[in-house]
């Protein structure tokens, strides 16, 4: 990187309270915890914790890692469901958002594995049982074992599904209780952040008087 990208980039970082930032390691174990890579864990904290909707170039600056590497995150947090992004006209960029909702990113993250896991399972218990009953027949005891297990993981699915399918309309209908629930607990959690940002500012600001006066008393 050239010192005139170098000026670039820090140009376009974002500047953000030490309180704040010190939260990116949690949220990059949240990530983490789900098989993400820390990396999303990180994009993800810093739109949460950032005044506003911020640009791929924002993002890779502030973090310190490349675009090409930030883009391709933003994009494998948008398909999970965890950001939103729009255009904007006026930078002639994407802008992009968090999405507030950790129990909808959680829920596609499990619906999403457990159609692969469940399927990879399904396919391996149907050929194994071809191979019993062809080799060895339909009275072989395997083959009541491996016909419980298609039974398991198709009921498996369906709860799944089930349960998935009535968390996100639950969530789509502001009505319902786990929404007002959820809604509840985003609004207790908004509070941290703004305290912690209202606290850092008045630390700056006694700092920042503190040192006025002292240069006051050496002049």
């Amino acid at each position: 990187m050239t010192t005139h990208e170098r000026s670039d980039a820090s140009d376009d970082a974002v500047e953000l309270d030490a309180p704040l930032v010190a939260q990116l390691p949690t949220f990059e174990l949240f990530f983490k915890t789900f098989g993400f890579k820390r990396m999303h864990g990180s994009v993800w904290g810093l739109l949460v914790i950032a005044e506003e909707p911020l640009s791929n170039k924002q993002v890779a600056a502030t973090l310190g890692i490349s675009q090409g590497s930030t883009s391709t995150c933003l994009n494998e947090l948008s398909e999970w469901g965890a950001i939103h992004s729009h255009f904007d006209p006026a930078r002639r960029c994407n802008l992009h958002a968090p999405v507030g909702n950790t129990l909808s990113i959680v829920a596609t993250v499990f619906r999403r594995r457990e159609q692969v896991v469940m399927g990879k399972l399904r396919q391996s218990t149907e050929q194994t049982l071809a191979y019993v009953r062809e080799r060895y027949g339909d009275r072989d005891p395997r083959v009541l074992t491996l016909r419980s297990i298609l039974s398991s993981c198709e009921i498996a699915e369906a709860i799944m599904q089930l349960v998935f399918t009535s968390v996100e309309r639950a969530l789509g209908d502001s009505s319902s209780l786990l929404s007002r629930a959820l809604g509840a607990a985003v609004k207790v959690g908004m509070a941290v952040p703004a305290r912690a940002l209202a606290r850092s500012r008045e630390q700056t600001a006694i700092l920042a008087g503190g040192e006025e006066e002292e240069a006051d008393a050496q002049g």
